[in-house]
């Protein structure tokens, strides 16, 4: 059998006004356009080894990427924070994200080694200092943030912790290099 080459048809070119041209740059611009600062992603693609050089458009691109995807991210932690009734994401939000999506199923143990922050405790509000609009006291002596703590300790006894309490470790968890440059 033998090879043939194939005959290339010469596309026709389209003349466009320059209007035209700078139209289509804007819309591409708006496209690429990030909000994330191109000096720290390019020092994130830096911290492979194996790249010595980035194009600013190339940059430009992994940027939106990284923006997208952290986009995806929050939204399907914001869901998972919604359902509980908070407006506040939390890393038990991220990770529930993390789990139910196989997009993310790279992600699966990101957030071990972190440390566990503890939720800051209010004081309690004494009754003379209650506005007429707060009615949120359950009953006498018991106010909004004692329910906001026995609420968080409720959560804390839903999730299984991933690593026993028992078990003593050596070695001090590995540092995230990454982390440390911010």
């Amino acid at each position: 059998m033998t090879w043939r080459k194939k005959n290339k048809k010469n596309a026709p070119i389209v003349q466009m006004s320059e209007e035209n041209v700078q139209e289509m740059e804007e819309h591409v611009a708006e496209l690429v356009k990030t909000q994330l600062p191109l000096s720290k992603v390019k020092r994130v693609v830096r911290m492979n080894p194996d790249v010595e050089m980035v194009n600013n458009e190339s940059l430009q691109l992994i940027a939106k990427a990284a923006e997208l995807f952290i986009k995806e991210l929050s939204q399907a932690a914001n869901q998972n924070a919604a359902m509980e009734k908070r407006k506040t994401i939390q890393a038990k939000d991220i990770d529930r994200a993390i789990q139910k999506n196989w997009a993310f199923a790279f992600l699966e143990d990101a957030l071990d080694g972190w440390p566990k922050l503890e939720p800051k405790k209010r004081k309690p509000r004494v009754r003379g200092e209650e506005s007429l609009q707060d009615t949120d006291t359950l009953e006498v002596g018991e106010t909004v943030a004692e329910e906001e703590e026995e609420e968080e300790e409720e959560e804390e006894e839903e999730l299984p912790e991933t690593v026993p309490e028992d078990v003593e470790f050596d070695e001090a968890p590995p540092k995230d290099a990454f982390a440390e440059q911010f």
